[in-house]
């Protein structure tokens, strides 16, 4: 039997059990995901392509009471255009949950989207979204009516005689006082080294902090939103015996949108920086990059969004179209 059946067959058994013994509420959750992602580009350090596919999510969510809850399920994802080469990947969800009015808390492999969709590109690269659909560890956020502070790890990889042990560690934050607010954001990479004593292997690390003040004049306008801000960006990035770099850097961001368009422009300056899941656009010490977005569907369950993006560093522009959908459906199968 396959890891998929015996998943499913699983939480069927558990989801009756508890149902008969101490279980407040049973419920499904189906998220859909589409995505079109055009990408023609020709700077170096970028890879020229298009990805095409969606990821489906069936889960089952067993909640204990109002504050623990544990959720079931699986990742499809597939690339359109169904061949030998192209992705066709199934990953598990399974992680406990508890919410409460200031703590939200996760162990396991919990989707990544809802807990780090506002993570800046130069942290982490949007095709994690594609490739990697879980965070595969802890997250912890808390929150009130002015702050929200997100702490997580993503565990890449165990290590053996093949892998080495890879980490991701990072925050999230973001700090208002009326019209400002202050961001947080950073990534701590580590790749260590497999079990076999090599003395070829080095230890790898690789951090970026990311610290904005801005402005929302969102309320004070007659466009539905806009944002300023400025901040500076701190790199770092060793091979240990090999060598030690660090990086500093200038960006801002201007966000405006009205109805169902937008505009986003963020400006990089100073100098470049080597992360491996960072956008790659970001390893040059002059970039600009402009977003031109239609907004066609957006309500409780359903986010439908069309981006032009065009990417200026020296010596070229190269341009992005990428169309995304995603849906959400959650019913209540029994409630006690």
């Amino acid at each position: 039997m396959s890891f998929t059946k015996y998943l499913l067959t699983f939480l069927i058994c558990t989801s009756v059990y508890i149902q008969d013994t101490y279980s407040q509420e049973v419920g499904t959750q189906i998220d859909f995901f589409g995505y079109a992602d055009n990408r023609e580009y020709k700077a170096p350090y970028t890879i020229d392509k298009t990805f095409f596919g969606a990821i489906i999510s069936p889960q089952l969510y067993l909640k204990l009471d109002q504050n623990h809850k544990f959720v079931g399920g699986i990742h499809y994802n597939q690339d359109f255009g169904i061949n030998s080469e192209n992705k066709n990947k199934v990953n598990p969800i399974a992680y406990y949950n508890y919410t409460s009015e200031r703590i939200d808390f996760g162990i396991g492999f919990i989707p990544r989207h809802e807990k780090l969709k506002n993570i800046p590109l130069v942290v982490l690269s949007d095709t994690l979204h594609y490739d990697r659909p879980n965070l595969e560890g802890i997250f912890f956020n808390y929150r009130n009516l002015n702050i929200s502070q997100s702490i997580f790890i993503d565990w890449l990889s165990k290590q053996g005689t093949k892998n080495r042990e890879r980490f991701i560690a990072g925050i999230s934050g973001n700090y208002k006082f009326g019209k400002a607010y202050f961001a947080n954001d950073g990534t701590l990479y580590h790749n260590a080294l497999t079990n076999t004593n090599n003395p070829d292997e080095h230890i790898q690390d690789n951090a970026v902090l990311v610290l904005r003040a801005g402005l929302d004049f969102s309320l004070n306008t007659i466009l539905d939103s806009l944002t300023i801000d400025a901040g500076a960006v701190l790199g770092f990035d060793r091979i240990r015996t090999e060598y030690s770099n660090k990086s500093k850097a200038f960006i801002s961001n201007i966000h405006l949108g009205f109805k169902k368009f937008f505009v986003h422009n963020t400006l990089y300056l100073g100098e470049a920086i080597n992360l491996p899941y960072g956008d790659s656009f970001y390893h040059r010490d002059k970039y600009n990059r402009l977003e031109l977005g239609w907004v066609p569907f957006k309500g409780k369950n359903i986010d439908g969004k069309f981006t032009a993006s065009f990417h200026f560093y020296e010596g070229g522009v190269d341009n992005q179209q990428a169309l995304t959908l995603r849906y959400r459906f959650d019913q209540s199968l029994w409630k006690k």
